[in-house]
């Protein structure tokens, strides 16, 4: 309901754009003042009326302007757009009527002024404002207040290419700014029933589109009319639908995807958002008031990776929970590799479909990033029992980064989770909730990293860094060198990538554990369970590791390392370390792995350090 009845900052734009449009269409020879009345375009879906039009510094007298307005002379809006020319061309008041089934939305603007208008560009445009007006909707009639918009360097003539024109079969057009600067000071809505929503503060800049496979126009007619044509049908989206339909279908999903190539969003952002709803958890039920807020939504250089996109300053409250995040931003990622496999997929008739290689579809990936994640959540009350405090569950970083994806799968992968914590509650009715109780953990703080690269000229899969740990428990760190490992272990033929994967090779393991106090929080839990000395039950399990591996591991060098380091930090826990290789230049394989009948084989092909300290 919020989609189809808001306005993004966007397709403020593009009301403005249509208001301009019709405008101003000529090219000035000589300079003329006049005005023109009630002036009314009807679009069908939108009407556009204008009481008054102000035009000084025009080359045309007032009849030869209207016509160039009304298109009688003939000729295209390209044509009649790039011989716009003017001093200034301004309105009290301009209204857009749109009618979308039931509802009925009017937007007017005031105090429209366009100046600098040469070879069909505006230089500068302005209205002080405006309001908004819905009718029809499920939720009662809506109405809002829009603040002041502006903009710069606005090309109404390539926007008319983009609405009329399409590209040359085989030729992409370049892509060319639409506006150089966009500014609106924000607007509010009510809602109705529903709750209100506000914005602050928008700035875009370097809106860029090219000429499509269609004409825009055509494009969006289509849609509407194949919308309003379903809507009249009844037709359910998850239905059955015959070989013409599906037909039709496969062609507007084609030119929907033309029309996301032809897009650049260029830079901007969007301050201060409110919304505050009313909605019903279930039919039947109360409504429930839920609050959300962001402080900034960036895009384009104006995010702090200078691409992609970025929430900050995000916070929601309702039904006893809240939460907040700090921010949310990608950069790097594009869609666009999973549209251009789309669009081969539905180039090809339906039976080539089950042999296509799906890893097309795979988006480039980027950078995604997550900081100062916190939710409470309320706990449920029993009865007879007093309240609980809320549950709080927290994340201080979460970033995933990839790069040099081949076949959709990256070669480069870094992982990092940072602080991510969360209760530990007895209400649960976990065996391990309860232990971690007993040995005093009432609340978890984990943190986790990855990170590894393929090496291509070496053939080799280098894990740079993997931890996993806890705070007040222990951490594990590790790294190492895979080798053997060749492209095609990245190859869309799964039997081919298997076979790769086989043949890899371990070369080095390098590997530490840390205890920060959990190994001796597990022994004074056993000792209790068991009423026993925690010292006594110590000294048990170092013999018992002495003992046990020796008997397992032999009598080699490296086994007696690998023994003596882990019965002395059984002992005394602090950090033990461990340092493999493989003997063989080539690494240790799978296959050297299964012809192994004694564990004490490893040995003869492994060189081993051990440590504890």
């Amino acid at each position: 309901m919020i989609t189809s009845t808001l306005r993004s900052p966007m397709r403020r734009l593009r009301t403005t754009a249509a208001a301009a449009f019709i405008l101003v269409l000529a090219q000035p020879s000589w300079a003329a003042d006049f005005q023109i009345d009630n002036i009314r375009l009807d679009l069908g879906a939108i009407v556009i009326a204008i009481p008054k039009v102000d035009v000084k510094g025009s080359s045309l007298e007032r009849e030869a302007f209207v016509s160039l307005f009304n298109g009688s002379t003939g000729e295209s809006a390209v044509a009649r757009t790039g011989r716009l020319a003017a001093s200034e061309i301004s309105a009290p008041e301009l209204t857009v009527e749109q009618v979308l089934g039931p509802q009925r939305q009017v937007t007017t603007y005031r105090d429209i002024r366009f100046s600098e208008i040469r070879d069909g560009r505006i230089g500068r445009g302005s209205a002080s404002g405006g309001a908004i007006s819905v009718t029809g909707g499920p939720t009662g009639a809506m109405k809002g207040e829009i603040k002041r918009i502006s903009f710069e360097a606005f090309d109404m003539r390539h926007l008319a290419r983009v609405l009329s024109e399409r590209a040359k079969p085989g030729v992409e057009e370049a892509m060319q700014p639409i506006f150089g600067r966009f500014e609106q000071d924000g607007y509010a809505i009510d809602l109705g029933q529903l709750g209100k929503i506000s914005l602050g503060r928008t700035t875009g800049r370097d809106f860029k589109m090219r000429v499509g496979d269609e004409p825009l126009a055509e494009l969006l007619s289509r849609v509407i009319t194949q919308a309003e044509a379903d809507q009249k049908a009844g037709l359910d989206p998850q239905a059955k639908r015959d070989l013409a339909r599906l037909e039709a279908d496969k062609r507007m999903a084609l030119s929907m995807f033309s029309l996301f190539d032809a897009i650049d969003h260029g830079s901007g952002e969007v301050r201060d958002m409110v919304i505050t709803l009313s909605v019903p958890p279930k039919p039947g039920e109360a409504p429930v008031a839920m609050d959300m807020r962001i402080a900034r939504m960036a895009y384009g250089e104006d995010a702090p990776a200078k691409s992609g996109y970025a929430m900050e300053g995000f916070s929601f409250a309702g039904a006893g929970a809240k939460g907040a995040l700090e921010s949310l931003s990608y950069s790097g990622f594009s869609l666009a590799p999973m549209f251009k496999g789309l669009k081969e997929i539905l180039a090809k008739p339906e039976s080539e479909i089950e042999s296509l290689d799906f890893r097309k579809l795979i988006p480039t990936l980027g950078t995604i990033r997550l900081a100062g994640l916190s939710v409470d959540v309320p706990q449920q009350v029993k009865p007879g029992q007093p309240a609980q405090p809320p549950i709080r569950v927290g994340l201080g970083t979460f970033e995933i980064a990839a790069a040099d994806q081949i076949n959709g799968v990256p070669t480069k992968l870094a992982l990092t989770i940072d602080k991510l914590t969360a209760p530990v509650s007895e209400a649960t009715g976990n065996p391990a909730a309860a232990e971690l109780i007993a040995m005093g953990y009432r609340a978890l703080d984990f943190s986790a990293k990855l990170d590894l690269a393929w090496d291509a000229a070496r053939n080799e899969l280098a894990i740079r860094t993997l931890s996993l740990g806890g705070a007040g428990m222990a951490q594990f760190e590790a790294s190492g060198t895979l080798g053997n490992v060749t492209k095609d272990l990245f190859s869309s033929d799964i039997a081919l990538a298997q076979v790769a994967a086989l043949g890899a090779t371990a070369r080095s393991v390098d590997a530490k554990l840390k205890n920060f106090g959990l190994l001796e929080k597990l022994v004074e839990n056993e000792a209790r369970k068991n009423k026993r000395k925690p010292d006594e039950l110590r000294r048990e399990y170092a013999m018992m590791a002495s003992l046990g591996l020796a008997a397992i591991l032999g009598p080699s060098d490296a086994a007696k390392a690998l023994t003596a380091a882990v019965s002395r930090f059984a002992a005394k826990p602090g950090t033990l370390t461990v340092q493999a290789s493989a003997k063989s230049a080539s690494g240790l394989g799978l296959a050297d792995v299964l012809t192994i009948t004694d564990p004490t084989e490893i040995f003869d092909k492994i060189d081993l350090k051990a440590n504890a300290e």
